[in-house]
C-alpha cells in the first residue's frame, strides 16, 4: 500500500451545472460498476441519460424516462402516474405531498427541474411548423488508437480489414413531444469503412422515427429501430434501467413501453413498426420486427464487431422475425397486464456442449406469454410477473416496495426461474446472462436521514439448482453491497462503498473437481472538496481481497486523485492520474471515467501500472461544442499487452477521442 500515488489532477465536467440531476444519475453509473454491470449496459445507460433533453419538465406530461433522469425511484414513478390517472392533472406542486413516496425533502430537490401547467394542445404536424420549431443537432465523433496492434499488420488474412480508428455520426430532430427522428452511423476500430464489393460506408446504421399523441386513441407510433420494456422483464426488457443493487431506485422495473432506439450499440433492438393505443383504462402495444443478427452457424453473436473475415461473414447471416402484443389495464393504483411474443430465426440455433448449456434453447421458433401486475396502496407497492415459454417452462418474479415515513425505502423481491425456461428477450433481475436456472431473494434498504447523510444496503441470496457456468453441481451464492453518502460541509462530500460476493466455481479438491467458494470483498472511498467556486478536488481509493479454495493472498488496490476545474464559461478541462496494482484478474477494478459525450468510458485496472487522461471542452457559442480526450496507460514489467489481433509490443497504450456537436 505504500506505493499508492497521490497526484493532483484537473477534471472536465461536461454537463451544465444548472442540471445537477443529470450528474446524480451519471454518478449512479459509478455505483453500477461497483455492482458489476457490463460495459454495454453502462454505455446504454449513459446514452439514455445524455440523449434525454435537459430542461424543466411539466409534471403533468413528464415521461417515466424523464422521471428516472430526475432521480425518481420506481415507487414514486408508479404513484405519480396513478395519482394523475385517478384525479386528473396536477395544478400545484403542493399536491405532490399528497402522493405516496413524495417527502418534503424530495419535492424540494426536484422543484428546480419541474413546473406545473395544464397540458395544452401542441402545434400541428405540418412541415412548415416542424422546420420552424424543431430542435436539431449533428454530432461527429472520431477516436484513434495511437498505437498499431498486431491485427492491422498481419499478412495471413486473419487480421483486421479496416483502419485503426472508430467513428460515430449522429443526427437528432425533436419537435416538441410530438415527433422525433434520429439517425446514427457507427464504425468500430478495425471495421472497414469502404471495401470493394463488401461494404460501403459505416458498418452500422440506425434510424428511428416516432410520432406521439396523433389522435385520442393513437398515443405513439415508432417506425424503424426501437426497444421494448414490458412487465418486470421476463417477457421482454431491452433497455437498461437503474434498480438492482443501485441506490434507492428499488427493484421494480420502470416500464417505458416503446422507446426509440438511438444508440450505437448493435444488438438487442427491433426493426419494424410499433404502436401504443389507448382505450379508456387500457393501453395496447402492438409491435413487429424483422432484422438481421450476427450468427456463427450455432449461436447468436452480440459483440457488434465486424473487423475480420469471419466476423464480416457472420454479420446479419441469420434473420430474426418477432411480433407480439401487450395489453395493460390501469385503475386506482392497480395495473394488470397480459403479454405475448412470438419469434422465429431463419436458421436454427444449436445449444452448446457444456453441461450448463444442456437446457438452452435450440431450434427456430419460440413463443412466450406472461401476466404482470402491480398494486399501490398507501406506502406499499406490490409487483410481479409470471411467464411461460413454448416448452411449458415457467419463470416468476414478485416483490414489495415499502416507503416508511417517506425517508426510508425497503424492497423485497423473490424470483424463481425454471432451468428449462427459454426466452431470448428476457432480462429480469438475475445474475446470469439468461433468466433460467435461478432462485433468489433480493432485499435492499435505503435511508435518507437529512440532506447531508444517507445510506443504502442490499443483499441477494441466490441458488442454481442445476449446473451453471464453471460449476458442475448446484450452488448457493450471494452478493452484498453497502453505500454511505455524507456531506460534512457544503464544500465536502464523502462516499463509502462496500461489496462482497461469493459465486462458487469448479476447483480441484480431495474429493475431485467440485464447486468451491470464490469470495471477493471490495471497499472504496471517494472524497470531494470544493477548493473554490470553480475548482473541486476529488480522491478515490479502493482495496480488494479474494478468498478461494487454494489461495487467500490475492488482492488489489488503486488510487486516483483529480481536480475539477471550470475557469471560464467557454472552457472546461479535466485531468486524472491513477495508480493501480492487482495480483490476479478476480481482484480487478472497473472505475468510471468521464469522457466525450455519448461515449461510455471505464478504466479496467488490472496488473500494476498507472493511467492518465485529460479532457478538454470548448463552447464558443450556444450552437457549437468541441470535445477532446487523450488517455495513456502504462504497465509495469510487461513486454506485450493483450493477445491475438489486439497484441501490442511494449507496455503502454494511448488513445485520442474527438467530437464536434452542432445544435440548431
Amino acid at each position: 500500500m505504500k506505493q499508492i500515488l497521490f497526484i493532483t489532477t484537473f477534471l472536465l465536467f461536461f454537463l451544465p451545472k444548472s442540471f445537477a440531476q443529470v450528474d446524480d444519475v451519471l454518478e449512479s453509473l459509478e455505483d453500477l460498476e461497483v455492482s458489476g454491470e457490463n460495459a454495454e449496459d453502462l454505455l446504454d445507460a449513459t446514452e439514455n441519460v445524455l440523449l434525454t433533453p435537459h430542461k424543466k419538465y411539466n409534471i403533468n406530461d413528464i415521461t417515466n424516462e424523464q422521471m428516472t433522469l430526475l432521480g425518481f425511484n420506481n415507487m414514486q414513478i408508479f404513484c405519480l402516474n396513478a395519482y394523475i390517472m385517478m384525479t386528473g392533472q396536477i395544478y400545484s406542486l403542493n399536491e405532490l405531498r399528497f402522493i405516496n413516496g413524495f417527502s418534503k425533502e424530495f419535492i424540494e430537490k426536484i422543484s428546480p427541474y419541474i413546473y406545473v401547467e395544464p397540458i395544452v394542445k401542441q402545434p400541428p404536424l405540418r412541415l412548415d411548423s416542424i422546420f420552424k420549431n424543431a430542435k436539431q443537432s449533428i454530432r461527429l465523433t472520431y477516436n484513434q488508437n495511437l498505437r498499431q496492434p498486431y491485427g492491422y499488420t498481419r499478412t495471413d488474412g486473419k487480421g483486421y480489414k479496416g483502419k485503426n480508428f472508430a467513428s460515430t455520426l449522429r443526427y437528432q430532430l425533436k419537435y416538441f413531444d410530438k415527433m422525433e427522428f434520429s439517425f446514427t452511423a457507427d464504425k468500430d476500430y478495425g471495421e472497414p469503412l469502404i471495401e470493394k464489393g463488401k461494404t460501403f460506408g459505416y458498418d452500422f446504421y440506425n434510424l428511428s422515427l416516432t410520432f406521439r399523441d396523433l389522435t385520442k386513441h393513437i398515443k405513439q407510433i415508432t417506425l424503424g429501430n426501437y426497444r421494448l420494456n414490458i412487465g418486470e422483464g421476463l417477457l421482454m426488457k431491452q433497455s437498461f434501467s437503474l434498480g438492482y443493487m443501485v441506490g434507492n431506485y428499488g427493484a421494480k422495473h420502470s416500464n417505458y413501453d416503446i422507446m426509440p432506439f438511438r444508440s450505437s450499440t448493435e444488438y438487442n433492438y427491433n426493426t419494424g413498426l410499433s404502436t401504443k393505443l389507448q382505450f379508456g383504462k387500457f393501453d395496447v402495444l402492438l409491435f413487429g420486427s424483422y432484422n438481421g443478427v450476427d450468427f456463427n452457424g450455432k449461436s447468436i453473436q452480440q459483440t457488434g464487431y465486424h473487423r475480420t473475415e469471419n466476423e464480416l461473414k457472420n454479420k446479419d447471416s441469420n434473420h430474426l422475425t418477432m411480433g407480439g402484443t401487450s395489453i395493460q389495464y390501469y385503475y386506482r393504483g392497480v395495473n394488470l397486464g397480459a403479454n405475448f411474443i412470438l419469434y422465429h430465426f431463419e436458421d436454427s440455433l444449436k445449444r452448446g456442449n457444456s453441461l450448463y448449456q444442456q437446457y438452452d434453447f435450440q431450434g427456430k421458433t419460440n413463443n412466450v406469454i406472461s401476466l404482470n401486475g402491480s398494486y399501490a396502496i398507501k406506502q406499499l407497492l406490490f409487483f410481479g410477473e409470471v411467464a411461460r415459454s413454448q416448452n411449458n417452462a415457467f419463470a416468476g418474479i414478485g416483490g414489495l416496495q415499502i416507503s416508511v415515513g417517506y425517508k426510508s425505502n425497503i424492497s423485497i423481491t423473490l424470483r424463481d426461474y425454471s432451468h428449462r425456461y427459454q426466452n431470448f428477450y428476457a432480462d429480469a433481475i438475475g445474475v446470469q446472462s439468461r433468466n433460467h436456472n435461478e432462485k433468489g431473494v433480493y432485499v435492499d434498504y435505503s435511508k435518507y436521514i437529512n440532506n447531508r447523510l444517507d445510506y443504502y444496503l442490499a443483499a441477494d441470496l441466490y441458488h442454481f439448482s442445476y449446473p451453471s457456468y464453471r460449476a458442475n453441481k448446484s450452488t448457493t451464492n450471494y452478493k452484498l453491497k453497502a453505500q454511505l453518502r455524507y456531506k460534512p460541509t457544503e464544500k465536502q462530500k464523502i462516499i463509502l462503498y462496500f461489496s462482497a460476493k461469493n459465486r462458487q466455481y469448479n476447483d480441484t479438491t480431495a474429493n475431485g473437481i467440485e464447486p468451491c467458494d470464490n469470495i471477493i470483498v471490495q471497499s472504496q472511498l471517494k472524497y470531494g472538496y470544493d477548493l473554490t467556486s470553480w475548482l473541486t478536488l476529488e480522491d478515490r481509493v479502493g482495496y480488494s481481497h479474494s478468498f478461494t479454495n487454494d489461495s487467500k493472498s490475492n488482492y488489489g488496490y488503486y488510487n486516483y486523485l483529480e481536480l475539477i476545474a471550470i475557469p471560464k464559461q467557454k472552457w472546461n478541462i479535466r485531468f486524472r492520474w491513477t495508480y493501480f496494482k492487482t495480483t490476479d484478474y478476480d481482484n480487478r477494478f472497473y472505475v468510471y471515467e468521464y469522457s466525450i459525450p455519448l461515449t461510455y468510458s471505464s478504466s479496467l485496472l488490472y496488473r500494476t501500472g498507472n493511467k492518465f487522461y485529460v479532457n478538454i471542452a470548448y463552447k464558443p457559442n450556444e450552437h457549437l461544442n468541441f470535445y477532446l480526450k487523450y488517455s495513456l496507460t502504462r504497465y509495469n514489467n510487461l513486454d506485450e499487452i493483450s493477445s491475438s489481433n489486439d497484441k501490442l509490443e511494449g507496455n503502454y497504450t494511448h488513445y485520442l477521442y474527438t467530437q464536434i456537436l452542432y445544435k440548431f
